[in-house]
């Protein structure tokens, strides 16, 4: 099992060392991971918090790779692109130009608004905020398709219940989560099942077993798993229980882009 999505110093919001994470994940069992590192431009929350060196991150976890990995230890180089519809022209550009093993496809932001921030949810409710977030999921999904897995599906829920503590519930949104479930799987995309939850004090991934179980009775099987560890310390976090709950019943995505011929130039 890969955790395919961590961050590292090259990320705004991470100074994780790239070796670091390599020695978590062996010490965890894992059987290797995926770099993948924010690009979000135009965020305006924090302008140029998450731009990336794209060229630098490239060059230097080749170099980690020729130097660490192994037969039985995988390491892969991805990204996380913070999808918006109108920077969808400036993202197939950018995949023109550079290659990644793994492209995860998030929404970090609503209107301009990230909804890590208490400023968000300025007059309105927990249950707005998330109607209005699945709603530029859909939007940015329907403008934008090269990506590999679509990343942290509820992330909003973990804020939502920091603020107001108040959980998703899935029969509130299925109108909208279905609709995002049949474009996925219409266009063979997979989702992710996010562990990064546990550390805001959820007790299920992101998204949720009710919302997988969901996907899966759409048809849905093709997932990938990742920690979101920012730190060592969270690589691989809750796999184990996860994988439990979940293996039985989807594929776990390893369809890593410069592994396969239909990604080869």
């Amino acid at each position: 099992m890969i955790d395919s999505h961590m961050h590292t110093r090259f990320s705004g919001d991470s100074e994780a060392d790239p070796l670091d994470m390599i020695k978590a994940a062996r010490e965890r069992g894992l059987d290797g991971v995926c770099f993948t590192d924010h690009l979000d431009l135009d965020y305006q929350e924090e302008p140029h918090l998450f731009d990336l060196d794209i060229e630098g991150y490239i060059s230097y976890m080749a170099d980690l790779k020729k130097r660490y990995e192994t037969s039985d230890f995988k390491i892969y180089t991805g990204i996380e692109l913070g999808l918006k519809s109108e920077l969808a022209q400036k993202h197939h550009e950018l995949l023109k130009e550079y290659s990644f093993d793994l492209v995860i496809g998030s929404v970090h932001v609503v209107n301009g608004r990230d909804p890590y921030y208490r400023s968000f949810y300025d007059g309105i409710s927990a249950r707005e905020a998330y109607r209005l977030y699945f709603d530029q999921v859909l939007s940015n999904i329907r403008s934008f398709d090269e990506y590999d897995t679509l990343g942290h599906l509820d992330y909003v829920a973990r804020y939502g219940l920091k603020y107001f503590n108040e959980p998703l519930v899935l029969s509130e949104y299925k109108d909208q989560l279905e609709a995002i479930f049949k474009h996925l799987i219409l266009h063979g995309k997979a989702l992710e099942i996010n562990t990064g939850s546990f550390r805001y004090g959820m007790k299920e991934p992101n998204p949720s077993y009710d919302i997988l179980r969901l996907y899966y009775d759409l048809g849905g099987r093709d997932v990938t798993i990742g920690a979101d560890a920012h730190s060592p310390q969270t690589v691989g976090d809750h796999f184990e229980e996860v994988l439990r709950r979940t293996g039985p019943y989807f594929r776990f995505f390893r369809k890593f882009r410069l592994d396969h011929p239909e990604y080869q130039n």
